[in-house]
């Protein structure tokens, strides 16, 4: 059965099913991420720590500054150098970097059809107008529009 010929709330539900598959897919890969660099950087507790801020990616914005500042204060508390903290900022700002304008909006896009772009786009709007809520909630509304615009286009 194509998706199209689905009942619209099982396209619904497999639409926003596919959004949360694809966070958690996300929030791994950034925690693979954060504990090889925390493990480079000599970071104390590195494999705690990381998948634990992979894991709190799962929420937007706030996720990620909770992260920071759970690994800074390990890192200070851990009696780490300025070469480790450094190096803690570095790590930062690539796997960001690399999350919010690669994985999130390819990730996302391909699980719930729609371009990355789009999915780009619709964070910063939804961030710009509505703050962390929106980021939230701007890709599975975004998700939940185009089902509702594909199924309009459809031929009857």
């Amino acid at each position: 059965m194509r998706r199209s010929d689905e009942p619209l709330g099982k396209e619904l539900i497999g639409t926003l099913g596919g959004y949360m598959a694809g966070q958690f897919k996300v929030a791994a890969i950034v925690g693979l991420l954060y504990t090889i660099g925390f493990a480079i950087a000599r970071m104390p507790g590195w494999f705690i720590v990381g998948p634990l801020c992979g894991a709190l990616n799962v929420v937007p914005i706030v996720g990620a500054v909770i992260a920071l500042l759970l690994a800074a204060g390990v890192t200070l508390l851990g009696d780490a150098g300025l070469y480790n903290f450094i190096a803690l900022l570095v790590t930062f700002v690539l796997v960001q970097g690399l999350e919010g304008f690669y994985l999130t909006p390819k990730l996302l896009g391909e699980r719930v059809g729609l371009r990355p772009l789009s999915v780009f786009v619709a964070i910063a709007i939804g961030g710009f107008a509505f703050g962390p809520l929106g980021v939230l909630f701007a890709v599975p509304a975004l998700a939940v529009l185009a089902v509702f615009w594909r199924r309009a286009r459809r031929p009857r």
